[in-house]
């Protein structure tokens, strides 16, 4: 029995009022909830009763309360917003699993990263003029420069979300996809900022561990950027084929 146009706005709706704020994760459980609907509406169950049943099947409550008309106790009703801790549970799992996606996503990046002429050859001049303009400047200035270069690259998906803000916070590929581009930013501060602690006052880092940090970080930062770009645009389009 095939669901009406009335009956899927009402389960959207009912999504959206337990909380499922992303249009991507409600597309998923629209599809999985309609067809559990039509499964159970197929042998004799009413649409009502079917969504109540798929509602606790998620792991929801069913059960709401409210004082009575006397404030001497509690009257206990069923109500599909009565909770959604199911709903919570099915997005934190999908985000641990979005997160390890985007890391496999990177890592296959990394390795094209150092098989592609184009970006050696990028990759090999960041370094050279590296190594050219240490002879130009002092350490300090050095350090902020790269400390500056650095974090740039690492925010640069955060600079792309603010003109997609509402594709970034609406999606949850797209929110993980940019927590998981910038999480670059600790390791700057980690390799550049930390080692300065244990340094002696006016002591500077060395030109070589500079180019080291930078050797390591920029693959993996201009990846970042690459990727984050790539799945914004992806899911921007799937979205306005939606709406």
């Amino acid at each position: 029995m095939k669901l009406t146009k009335e009956q899927i706005e009402f389960i959207d709706d009912y999504l959206i009022k337990n909380k499922v704020k992303y249009w991507d994760v409600r597309m998923e459980l629209l599809d999985h909830i309609s067809n559990e609907v039509e499964a159970l509406m197929k042998v004799g169950s009413s649409f009502t009763n079917a969504m109540q049943a798929v509602h606790v099947k998620f792991g929801n409550d069913l059960t709401i309360k409210r004082l009575n008309k006397e404030n001497t106790g509690w009257d206990t009703f069923p109500s599909l917003y009565a909770d959604s801790s199911g709903y919570k549970e099915f997005i934190e799992e999908k985000r641990q699993g979005l997160t390890k996606g985007f890391g496999k996503l990177q890592r296959k990046a990394l390795r094209l990263f150092f098989t592609n002429a184009k970006s050696l050859i990028l990759y090999a001049c960041v370094l050279i003029v590296f190594l050219y303009t240490k002879e130009f400047f002092t350490v300090k200035t050095m350090h902020k420069t790269l400390l500056l270069l650095l974090m740039v690259m690492a925010l640069t998906p955060c600079l792309v979300s603010l003109f997609n803000l509402k594709n970034t916070f609406k999606s949850l590929t797209i929110n993980t996809a940019l927590l998981s581009s910038i999480s670059g930013v600790s390791f700057v501060n980690g390799l550049l900022l930390a080692p300065k602690i244990l340094l002696e006052e006016g002591e500077q880092l060395s030109p070589i561990y500079m180019f080291i940090v930078l050797a390591l970080l920029f693959p993996f930062f201009y990846i970042s950027i690459q990727l984050f770009v790539k799945q914004l645009k992806k899911y921007k389009s799937i979205y306005k084929r939606l709406v």
